[in-house]
């Protein structure tokens, strides 16, 4: 039975809806960037390639002294990454600002020396994941430093990528990904793949588990509809004396804000909205 069909909760924190947005327009980016890359290097002539790019720089006005293919394309490749690792790190923030709006009653426990963001978010929300799908987020992370700092740590690296592929990364066939993490210096599309497919999954797991009770997402829908001059207040406030109409518009306004919702779980959050707004 198709996913969409299923009678279950996904709930989805707004930071994750953003992300998985960022993404999808990065996304396709990328693989329109590499038809590019893939159509320059096939038409590229194996001799004379220096005048072949001169004549590109001169047609095209863009100064180009020298290039070497190799560097050129794992370069690239290199940013897709950073960029994919770049954008996990602010779904970290986004997420914790959320998280602390909707859990007023819980203290966020500050990172401890040499923590991660993500190490730090899993032990706050109590949420555990894989080991080998965490070994291979960080070791992207550890790529997008290299390539940022001038004191890199390439030996960190290695030991990291070692590990990796000495581990089962069961993950890896689950998310439908046939390969597994290059070296930096060989950084290829099917790095980027991998990467944007584990941040996707990894914010998708947070998002998910930890979902607030039925009743404080009322609660937080409550306030949030008297926000923006209390705009959507008044629109469900005029509904009120149309039963059907003024349901159907408390589930369309839970799910266009959360996502998905088991029938039970939905029946819950309705019916405590609904008492608020009384």
């Amino acid at each position: 039975m198709p996913d969409r069909d299923l009678n279950i909760t996904k709930f989805s924190f707004f930071a994750y809806r953003k992300l998985k947005k960022t993404l999808g327009e990065f996304d396709a980016v990328v693989e329109c960037n590499e038809i590019a890359i893939k159509e320059f290097v096939e038409q590229a002539p194996k001799e004379n390639l220096q005048k072949y790019i001169q004549q590109l720089s001169t047609k095209h006005k863009v100064k180009v002294d020298e290039v070497n293919f190799l560097k050129f394309s794992s370069r690239i490749r290199q940013f897709y990454v950073a960029s994919v690792s770049q954008q996990s790190e602010q779904f970290l923030k986004d997420y914790r600002i959320e998280w602390q709006k909707y859990f007023p009653e819980k203290t966020w426990i500050e990172p401890t020396k040499g923590e991660t963001k993500l190490q730090n978010t899993l032990k706050n929300i109590s949420i555990s994941l894989s080991n080998d799908l965490i070994e291979v987020y960080e070791y992207y992370r550890l790529v997008r430093n290299y390539m940022s700092h001038t004191d890199r740590n390439l030996e960190e690296l290695k030991i990291c990528l070692k590990k990796i592929q000495n581990n089962q990364n069961d993950f890896l066939s689950e998310l439908n990904l046939a390969s597994s993490p290059n070296s930096v210096d060989d950084i290829n599309f099917s790095d980027f793949l991998i990467l944007t497919n584990v941040v996707k999954h990894i914010a998708y797991q947070i998002s998910t588990e930890s979902k607030p009770k039925n009743e404080r997402i009322a609660e937080i829908l409550f306030d949030k509809s008297k926000e923006n001059n209390k705009a959507t207040y008044k629109g469900l406030m005029k509904l009120k004396n149309d039963k059907e109409r003024f349901e159907k518009a408390l589930r369309s306004y839970i799910t266009t804000n959360f996502g998905r919702f088991c029938s039970q779980d939905l029946n819950c959050i309705s019916k405590k909205l609904e008492s608020l707004l009384a």
